[in-house]
């Protein structure tokens, strides 16, 4: 099963506070979760990538780095 959203989310390449007149760059990311036999994984891409960025720009966490919400609370 695949399922997909789209989040906005502030780059981390910068990772100072802003100053006031400073703002955080935002852009759109999309992410793709897919469920194995093994467990579940959720890759996470810019939204607006192109075949070649694709294979260099992501970020993927297996099942278990998710945590409930709830217990983070």
């Amino acid at each position: 099963m695949t399922r997909g959203c789209v989040a906005d989310a502030a780059s981390s390449a910068d990772l100072r506070l802003p100053r006031e007149t400073e703002t955080w760059p935002e852009f759109d990311l999309a992410c793709r979760v897919e469920e194995h036999d093994d467990g579940v994984e959720c890759t996470v891409y810019p939204a607006d990538a192109d075949e070649e960025t694709l294979v260099t720009t992501w970020l993927t966490a297996a099942d278990d780095a998710f945590v409930d919400v709830e217990t983070v609370r």
